[in-house]
Order: structure tokens, then sequence, then C-alpha cells
């Protein structure tokens, strides 16, 4: 980018534009371009609906409501487009690339996230997150043909290896919180054998993995995610104390993890990164850290240079001597890194036409086009209502928002990814002394079932909220932040668990209900499974020894692992071996009770 390297340095041309279309919530969240480079397809989670933009943003071509969200979206040659969308029920809609008519629809099964065509087989491929899955379809007899487990919640892929290989990131850690090194996984599927043949952990501390970009060439991919320090005291979080923002690159012809670097300076965090994207020239890979929001656009010859120079022994940045030290260099990237704003809250999908970049600003409601090559931007908010229009909007605004906290390394969404669930690691917080981390909690139902945190320290959640920003995000108290926050937490309703079938208990469930019923209700009582009330156990152990545990709410519980206060049981079924009526039951009942917990 004609070597400027600062926000400040960059002119920006910046138009506003309302785009013709029925009004509604427009909340934007992942941009695709057209095949034939005829517009910008952009998907509106807010309505369920897709929408055919202009390359320059003016007019919406064409439109069309889903009964869920589009979750992914590829062009074919012959002018159709490919949708999944969201849900029990995941459909894939076969679409007119004209008007994005309904040309035909597959039933394909909970929680389609990812879509692939793969011309050696012939067929589609998509994952399906919450199932942990990746099926096959069948495009001329319209079935799914063969289903495989690929690892917990895989959410994006991109294929290699002349398309007989699958990468596909996984969000979460799957493993004990104890376990080290600790992080989610990448899958290395094959598509003759169907099977995974390896998996790729990323670097201690790894997790919310979004997506993942490319390289024409197919020698490398680049994976957004987070990259905690979870192993420190939470005392403070400049110079990424807490937590770091990282584009980690994978070495597709070893098939192997080669390097993370941070999106971060050592001054300024670049908060939850989302998609990333390789301009069409293959010189830029452009990230959206959606809680500064701002595009991060990284010189990519320069960094491939720069990461020879370390093999090579040269000393590139002050903190980098030697290749271990790359992960944890905050300037690695300097000079070879540009930060440019998107005028707005929230940018989540990114889509690269030539040196033209796309991006949507999901709370505010822009269309962002940056021109890498003139430095403009154009800034076009669709007609329709944004999400902070509402309190509850507003209120996940502030939450996904690292601005709000100092240096905007982080957000409440850092360790609460995901709709504010859990990041699967232990955190030592100070609320209750230090040496003592705890696993994360799901924020689900925090408001109805207080007291709060595991050892129920604060006395309810808006107590929580504030105590968050104020010592995890070390920011000023703000009320009228912390009532949009509450209301936000307060509307979280939970995703039916993929253990049901057809929206009922299963046989095992059945059985392990009236296990449920006899031996754990008395706890675990009333419409969110919690008495609310605190018990000393006889598991607990160091710093934590003999004190009094909060009894845990169990709706979504099956999304929440690992389990116990400390996350040592990565499975339902070994956390109730050690905190369960196991003495009394026998495997196939243990089996039958994890069962039903896992449906709630």
């Amino acid at each position: 980018m004609k070597n400027k390297t600062i926000l400040l340095s960059i002119f920006c041309c910046i138009i506003f534009w309302n785009c013709s279309r029925d009004t509604g919530v427009f909340a934007p969240d992942r941009v695709y371009p057209g095949s034939k480079k005829e517009g910008i397809f952009v998907t509106n989670r807010g309505e369920n609906e897709l929408l055919l933009l202009t390359p320059d943003l003016k007019t919406v071509k064409s439109a069309n409501k889903f009964t869920a969200p589009v979750n992914d979206l590829i062009c074919m040659a012959d002018n159709r487009v490919w949708v999944v969308c969201d849900g029990v029920n995941g459909m894939m809609h076969e679409l007119n690339g004209e008007d994005l008519a309904i040309r035909s629809s597959i039933e394909v099964g909970g929680f389609p996230s990812a879509l692939m065509y793969n011309a050696q087989s012939g067929t589609f491929w998509v994952t399906h997150r919450f199932e942990n899955t990746i099926k096959e379809v069948d495009p001329r007899t319209r079935k799914v043909i063969s289903s495989v487990e690929v690892g917990r919640e895989p959410v994006d892929m991109i294929s290699f290896c002349s398309d007989s290989l699958l990468l596909i990131a996984n969000n979460m850690p799957e493993m004990s919180s104890l376990s080290y090194p600790l992080g989610a996984q990448l899958s290395v599927f094959d598509i003759f054998s169907k099977k995974v043949n390896k998996r790729i952990l990323l670097p201690n501390g790894s997790t919310d993995v979004k997506e993942m970009a490319v390289s024409d060439d197919k020698s490398y991919a680049y994976v957004t995610h987070l990259l905690s320090r979870y192993q420190l005291p939470t005392n403070q979080v400049d110079r990424g104390w807490m937590c770091t923002n990282a584009l980690s690159i994978i070495d597709l012809k070893n098939q192997e993890w080669l390097t993370t670097v941070l999106l971060d300076t050592p001054q300024k965090g670049s908060a939850n990164p989302w998609g990333v994207a390789l301009s069409g020239d293959n010189q830029y890979i452009v990230v959206a850290a959606s809680g500064v929001h701002e595009l991060v656009s990284i010189d990519r010859a320069a960094l491939h240079r720069r990461l020879e120079d370390v093999k090579n022994g040269i000393k590139v940045t002050p903190s980098t001597s030697d290749w271990q030290d790359i992960p944890n260099d905050a300037g690695f990237l300097y000079g070879i890194s540009s930060y440019i704003s998107t005028e707005g809250k929230g940018p989540r999908g990114v889509a690269a036409i030539g040196n033209q970049i796309y991006c949507s600003n999901y709370f505010t409601g822009e269309i962002v086009n940056v021109d890498l090559i003139t430095e403009k931007k154009n800034v076009r908010p669709v007609k329709g209502t944004p999400l902070t229009a509402t309190q509850e909007g507003k209120g996940n605004m502030y939450f996904c928002d690292a601005s709000i906290g100092f240096q905007g390394w982080q957000s409440c969404a850092s360790c609460h990814p995901n709709d504010a669930r859990t990041d699967g690691l232990n955190w030592d917080l100070l609320n209750d002394g230090m040496g003592n981390s705890k696993n994360t909690k799901s924020m689900l139902f925090s408001h109805q079932t207080a007291p709060c945190m595991v050892t129920g320290i604060r006395k309810d959640a808006e107590t929580a909220v504030r105590s968050g920003l104020k010592y995890i995000l070390f920011s000023q108290p703000n009320e009228e932040i912390s009532l949009a926050m509450d209301a936000y937490l307060k509307s979280l309703r939970p995703v039916p668990s993929p253990y049901l079938e057809n929206g009922q208990l299963s046989a095992g469930a059945r059985r392990g209900k009236e296990l449920f019923d006899t031996n754990c209700a008395s706890c675990h009582s009333g419409a969110y499974y919690t008495d609310m009330k605190q018990y000393r156990i006889s598991w607990s152990q160091g710093t934590e020894e003999n004190k009094k545990m909060d009894v845990p709410a169990l709706n979504e519980v099956w999304r929440t692992a690992p389990y116990l206060y400390d996350g040592r049981s990565y499975s339902l079924k070994d956390m109730l071996q050690i905190h369960g009526p196991q003495e009394n039951l026998s495997e196939s009942e243990l089996t039958d009770l994890a069962e039903y917990v896992l449906s709630l």
C-alpha cells in the first residue's frame, strides 16, 4: 500500500448511500464476490436474507428471504448459487444467480456452517457446527450420501492438494482445560477415504477460530482466531497480557502449522479477528478486527520474506530473535501492516474482487468498500434498521466492542465468544483471590440464576457485568453500557440440542431422565436445573478444597465442555464419574444419564 502503515496516513473518501430495498433489520454478517464479478452477495442475519448488490454498492439487484439465516454461499460457473441455512433442520438451497429465486432444496441436517463444491468428487461438502460432522451431498440425487465426525464445531473449510484434501477449522478446543498444550485444532480431511487424516493443533491458548483463506497456489492457509494468555493472572491488560489476536499460517504442502503472527501492535489490540480474505493478486491479507472496527491489511509477500529472514537467523524486530518468539511479538507486523477504520461497528465478513475489499459492519449495518490501490473507501448503509436500534442490539454490540476497554485488546466476547457462551479455558480472575483458575461459564441465563461465578462470589449478573467492565476490560464504569449489556444477556435463548431426535428425547435420554429425577433433580431443579444454592463438594482440590460451589444451570450444557469448575472433564460422562451418583449406577446407566443431560 505504497508503504503507508498507519491509519492517519490513509486518505479516505467516504460516501454514504441508501440502497433500495424493503425495510427491516439489517445486520450484515458475511460478504461474497459474485462468480462473474457482477456484484457482491451480502447475508443479512437480521432478516434471514440474501442480497446481491452492484459492485459500487448503490443498488440491490435482487434479494430473497429464507426461514433461517444464510451461513455460507458458493457461486457456480453455470450462474447458480448454492447456500446453506442455519437451524436444527438445516437446508441447502440452489438459487438462480440473477434473481436469487430457489430452484431446489435439500434438507441436510442440523446447523450447517460451511459449504464447498469439490470438482474431484463432483459433490458438495457441508460442515455441521453443532453436530461436529461433515456431510457429502450429491447434487444429482439431491441426497446426503455420507457423514463423518471431524472435530468440535467445524465452522469453515478450504480445499488443497489438487482438491483431494479439505482443511477444516474447528472453532473450539476439544480437551480438558488442564491439558497442555491447550488449543483449537484444524482437521485434514481426505475426500476419497472420507477420513480425518491429521489434526493440526494451534498454539496453546488458541480458541474461537473463525475463518480461513487460502493462497491461489494452495501453498498456505491463513486462519483467524484468539490467542489467549489464560495462564497469567488477570491483573492487567496492556501489551496483550490477557488476550492477543492472531492469524495462524498453515503450510499446506507439509500439512503443518508454520507459525502464528499477532495482528496487534504493542500499544493497541486488534480484538476479535473474524473474516479473512486475500486480494485478487494475493499481495495482501485482509482481516476484519471486529472488536475494534478495523480492517488489518498485511503485505503478504513482505510477511513471508520476514518469516524467511527469521529462519535464517536475522533479527527482524527487537522482540524476535528466534522462530519461537514470533507468536509472542505484537510488533512483528510493524511496517508491513495497515489498520483501516470501517466507519461502523463490528466488521465480520470480508471478500475481495481484485484489489477491491468489501466488508460488513454487523451492528451498524454498513457495507464497506476499500480500494487497496487508491486507498479510498465507500461506506454505504443499506436501507434498514441496524441492530443498535434496540437496547438488546446495543448490548450485543457493547459485549463485542473492545474499543470500550483499555487499548482494544479484548472485549467481553473474547472470553465469552459465540453469543456469550464459553471459550473452554480456565482463567485466574481476581474476584476470589489469585492462583485459583476456574473455567469460563456460559452467560446463558446468568441473569436468571443468581448468584454468579463458580463460587457465587457475585451476588447477581448485574454486579458481574459491571465488575467485568471495570476489572477485566479496565474501563470506566458506564451505566448506559451496563444496562444495555444486561438487556442483551437477558435476551439470550438456548440452541436446541443436537442430541434430540426430531425435537424429542432419544430412548436412552428418556431412561436417563428417570435417573436424573431420582439422583440429580434435588439440586438441579426448576426451569434452569439449579436451586441457585452453594454446596461443598468432595472432589475439589488445591486452593478450592472445601469451598462451596454454585449449582450450575444445565440448559445447553451440551455446548459448554469442558466440565467442572476447573474444566478437568471434557466429556460429560467423565464428569459424571467424578461428580455424580456413579456408585449407584452401571456403565450403561451413566451413558443414559449423560445422554439426557446433553439433551437439555
